[in-house]
């Protein structure tokens, strides 16, 4: 991978070290720099429109007073380079720090409240994007890959005809819903928030799955990841009230803990289901069991939640 010959595209101080952050079937992430650091993200499956979409979007929220990363320019003004084919962007390092939260560690409650806090205001301000480049990708994308392979699903998958009955359900849930569309960051999670030492969210990255879709979605899917980590049976409801309570604070289109949001849970994390298993049905070496995944079991729980409430 030639690396170095992109980092010679901009106007670095420094080129070295080159460190890999992370690595995923998305993207391959480093740090380039020892004290004037900058990120490096080389995108393995987005075309460049998407990439278009995404600096038009980031530029956007930066304007509008979001604490987004700041995007690189080549020396020659591009926003983006190639990587053996792939796409690559540069972004300034953000000094700050990310909140472990797995089934044995959670964020504290003002924690999930300031992160809540911050994607309400980002709701605000998406409402009111209007992007000048159009995104393949939207809210039902991760659910018609499914059905377009869903014969794969019912031969190959234990209980994959029921999953496949489940897609559907959340694509017509999804049709008959008139929430506020705008901008959506599609990845809240807590790798992708930076707080400063007094826990105030600094930096907000990783847009690379941003859309125009629900609003709501963003908030369906953030209030799981920030309360409820792969390996609990439950969310930790405490900070499930106080990522709610944040996100009110500041969004204009405030949510109850109730029907609707639930719904947009299951969407939410069943979507992400969807991802994990499309990617799975490609690996023939596998028993495939569509209960093993941790985004599913969490749909099953607020499928159950809802039941037990009504």
């Amino acid at each position: 991978m030639e690396i170095k010959k992109v980092l010679k595209e901009y106007n670095l101080i420094e080129t070295e070290p080159i460190r890999p952050v992370r690595e995923s079937m998305d993207n391959a992430v480093f740090v380039v720099g020892k004290k004037d650091k900058k990120i490096l993200r080389i995108s393995k499956r987005l075309p460049i429109e998407d990439i278009k979409f995404e600096y038009e979007a980031m530029a956007y929220l930066s304007k509008n007073g979001l604490p987004v990363a700041n995007w690189l320019l080549t020396r020659s003004g591009d926003f983006y380079t190639l990587v053996d084919g792939s796409v690559a962007v540069m972004f300034e390092f953000i000094n700050g720090h990310h909140v472990l939260i797995d089934k044995d560690h959670f964020p504290t409650s003002v924690q999930a409240f300031n992160a809540g806090r911050e994607l309400g205001l980002m709701s605000n301000v998406a409402e009111k994007f209007k992007p000048s480049f159009s995104r393949k990708r939207d809210v039902f994308t991760e659910f018609n890959r499914v059905i377009s392979v869903s014969n794969t699903f019912i031969k190959n998958f234990e209980g994959g005809k029921e999953f496949i009955v489940q897609v559907e359900e959340a694509i017509k849930f999804g049709k008959n819903q008139k929430e506020a569309i705008g901008l959506l960051h599609n990845d809240y999670r807590s790798g992708n928030v930076f707080f400063n030492s007094k826990d105030s969210v600094i930096g907000i990255i990783d847009f690379d799955w941003s859309c125009m879709c629900p609003v709501v979605k963003d908030l369906a899917l953030a209030i799981v990841e920030w309360s409820f980590p792969d390996g609990r049976t439950e969310p930790n409801w405490e900070l499930f009230d106080a990522f709610l309570a944040g996100y009110n604070s500041t969004a204009k289109n405030k949510y109850e803990k109730g029907a609707l949001l639930y719904s947009w849970i299951k969407f939410a994390t069943l979507s992400d289901a969807c991802t994990y298993f499309c990617d799975l049905a490609n690996d023939t070496g596998l028993t495939k069991k569509v209960i093993k995944s941790y985004m599913y079991m969490k749909y099953l729980f607020f499928s159950n939640l809802y039941k037990r409430k009504n």
